[in-house]
């Protein structure tokens, strides 16, 4: 859950987005950490996928 917390304070702070009431912290936290999460995760698994088949399929060569 900090990760999450951290990321939504970064996105925060970056974009100047208003801060969330904090009853509403929790919910934000996750919503927004939660979705710059998995973007991550999608940009690294697809770099990973395109640097294997460049790697393995012959057509780095």
């Amino acid at each position: 859950m900090k990760l999450l917390a951290y990321l939504t304070e970064s996105f925060i702070a970056t974009f100047g987005i208003t801060r969330p009431r904090p009853e509403q912290e929790r919910l934000v936290n996750i919503v927004i950490g939660g979705f710059l999460l998995a973007f991550g995760i999608v940009v690294l698994g697809l770099m990973s996928f395109l640097v294997f088949q460049i790697s393995f399929n012959g057509h780095g060569r």
